[in-house]
């Protein structure tokens, strides 16, 4: 059964008023090109909600994702490394501009990147020494080898501002970056206004307007694209797709993405504390079932973490299976044993947990309930909690958080060594969404060897005996992996999706009727 303090999704009418009335009549030169996602800003600093700026073509970074995994020059045109690997150096473009005039160079990239490393999570363990520039050139230099820093700095909270933006104590003031878009007007959270920048220094917005909606009910979404309302409607649901195909004016843009839904576990709790506890619920699940009849696409059973579109992904390894009395054996291994009910218990302790999960990422409260059906054929009761996605992260802190069924990126960094950094390296380096009570020392040394690694073949080893460690431990459950749906207003084109969702949204939108 479940348990929810979801709040009752925003009223049609509401986002109308939101947009105002007159947008609807106005004519498409006159009106912004609408984007409509799940994910409200936590304030305007780009260390917290940079996503929201770059995917809206505000801000840029040094470095930016070629749509295939590898890196592509941004604000940088090119980087090069030191014979010794301590040291590189960043060419910055010529003749870019901020939207307050002023030029970007490497001095004032430098200013910017100092306060970046100093004060972003992405950052809070990594080896950068110091930060110089001069001309158009910005050295780095490294306590030790760090391969993937270019790929690091293609990371939204890595955006390059102008000084102009921050006041006393680097405070952000105004968001004042290069890209195609200025941002008008906000109401720090879930509005966002952006008028064309006249000096891009790139292919100018054609679209003179463009609005960043924060919508957290995924329905919502889809009713706004069916009636005009979203131009760009982000992260639908396969049910939500598949019925928008059917409308005249929307069409739906889907793209395997390195996105993984998995169950976040907390191994200091006696149910998630031994490999053997956590293949067994791994066995319980019936992937290739959830991604058939609930995400409409077989292709997502998630046959380890990393799906196939990432270069982490290993198709040598052994696949996650579903056998149910299998699962039943390897708890009694572990000490479980079941009770009059039918369910196990060890030390007179119920196999009982709650799962906390959100619904701004449609189709995981429902992927939840089918996960506490299975659990509960082999004699594992689950509580389930719907409630804000915050929550995690917030429990994960404090230690309390038991079980999470959540959405994690692994493309936040092109190369996905930031997010398994975090999730599963040494206790300093993790964020508030990986495994929580699990670590391994061997998972560490190989974290480091791979930063340390200049050579690809070097680094596919690396990334092999990495995967077979997750695979084996599982200190996260992956259950099944993402297809992004997003629904496109047939009045615009050349939307393309970015598989490693960092690249704009914007760029190269227009109006098409």
């Amino acid at each position: 059964m479940i348990r929810t303090n979801k709040t009752i999704p925003i009223l049609l009418l509401c986002i109308l008023l939101t947009l105002g009335g007159s947008q609807v009549l106005a004519s498409q030169p006159e009106r912004p090109l609408v984007i409509v996602s799940p994910w409200s800003a936590k304030g305007i600093d780009p260390l917290v909600s940079g996503f929201i700026f770059t995917r809206m073509g505000c801000l840029e970074t040094l470095v930016t994702t070629d749509g295939k995994g590898g890196l592509a020059p941004l604000l940088a045109s090119k980087w090069s490394v030191s014979d010794d690997k301590l040291s590189w150096t960043l060419t910055i473009r010529d003749n870019v501009l901020f939207h307050d005039s002023t030029p970007l160079t490497g001095e004032n990239t430098a200013l910017a990147l100092k306060r970046i490393f100093a004060r972003a999570k992405l950052f809070k363990s990594d080896p950068i020494e110091s930060v110089s520039g001069s001309g158009q050139e910005v050295i780095i230099r490294t306590k030790k080898p760090f391969s993937s820093l270019p790929a690091y700095l293609a990371h939204s909270s890595t955006a390059i501002m102008s000084p102009a933006a921050f006041g006393a104590d680097d405070k952000v003031e105004q968001i004042i970056g290069t890209g195609l878009y200025i941002l008008a007007d906000n109401d720090g959270k879930t509005v966002f206004n952006f008028t064309a920048f006249s000096d891009y220094w790139g292919k100018k917005a054609t679209i003179k307007k463009a609005r960043y909606l924060a919508v957290s009910d995924g329905e919502t979404r889809a009713l706004m694209a069916e009636s005009g309302e979203a131009d760009i409607a982000l992260t639908l649901s396969a049910t939500a797709a598949k019925r928008l195909r059917d409308k005249n004016n929307v069409e739906i843009h889907s793209t395997a993405i390195p996105r993984v839904r998995e169950l976040t576990l907390n191994a200091n709790l006696p149910f998630f504390d031994t490999a053997l506890e956590r293949q067994a619920l791994s066995l319980a699940i019936d992937r290739e079932g959830i991604a058939k009849a609930i995400l409409k696409n077989p292709d997502t059973a998630a046959t380890q973490l990393m799906p196939a579109v990432s270069m982490w992904h290993n198709p040598g390894i052994a696949p996650l299976t579903h056998d149910p009395e299998k699962a039943r054996q390897l708890l009694e291994k572990a000490g479980w044993k079941k009770n009059q009910e039918g369910i196990y218990t060890q030390d007179g302790q119920e196999f009982s947990f709650e799962l906390l999960t959100y619904s701004t990422r449609p189709m995981l409260p429902v992927v939840a309930e089918a996960l506490q059906s299975q659990f509960a054929q082999i004699g594992v009761k689950v509580k389930i909690t719907v409630a804000k996605s915050s929550q995690i992260p917030s429990k994960y802190k404090d230690g309390t958080l038991e079980a999470a069924l959540l959405g994690r990126n692994f493309g936040l960094v092109p190369d996905s060594i930031g997010t398994v950094t975090s999730d599963f390296g040494p206790a300093l380096a993790r964020g508030s969404w990986g495994s929580l009570g699990w670590e391994s020392e061997k998972m560490n040394t190989l974290i480091d060897q791979y930063l340390a690694t200049f050579e690809e073949h070097k680094a596919e080893e690396i990334r092999i005996k990495i995967a077979e460690i997750l695979q084996q431990e599982l200190p996260v459950i992956p259950v099944s992996w993402y297809d992004h749906y997003v629904a496109v207003n047939k009045a615009i084109s050349g939307v393309k999706l970015d598989p490693y969702e960092i690249r704009p949204y914007t760029k190269g939108v227009r109006w098409s009727r």
